[in-house]
């Protein structure tokens, strides 16, 4: 079930599309998804890509502020850092300018990162990876 909405086949490497929508009956698993990543207790890089924000999911946004709250700790200690990968450079810049307002005000507790591409996001990870304190 995780495995198909959280890709951890390349770990350390962690994949995450995320989807159009959630539907309500399904942001439970997402969660849950999100938790088995955090619950290997071993350093990561989550890469992720698709949409900025699932429309009409409000239940997962709540369930997610929840669980990030409760899992502040673990994912400062565990995540290296997660990448966006976005091809489109104007895209790529709102993201840039959202994400700057979410490291300032400490929402997230790891480095932050938009790419270009797969390829550069995976070296982005691999750096955060080696320098490992």
């Amino acid at each position: 079930m995780s495995e198909s909405i959280i890709d951890t086949q390349d770990w350390p490497l962690v994949h995450y599309v995320m989807p159009e929508q959630i539907p309500d009956s399904e942001a439970e698993q997402h969660i849950a998804a999100l938790q088995a990543v955090l619950d290997r207790q071993q350093p990561f890089v989550l890469i992720f890509s698709g949409v900025e924000m699932p429309r009409d999911s409000a239940h997962f946004f709540r369930l997610y502020k929840a669980w990030g709250a409760r899992t502040k700790e673990a994912q400062k200690r565990y995540c290296r850092g997660a990448v966006r990968v976005e091809p489109d450079e104007a895209i790529r810049r709102s993201f840039w300018r959202k994400a700057l307002r979410y490291l300032t005000t400490r929402t997230i507790p790891y480095p932050y990162q938009v790419v270009a591409s797969q390829d550069e996001a995976e070296q982005q990870a691999q750096r955060w990876l080696e320098d490992i304190h």
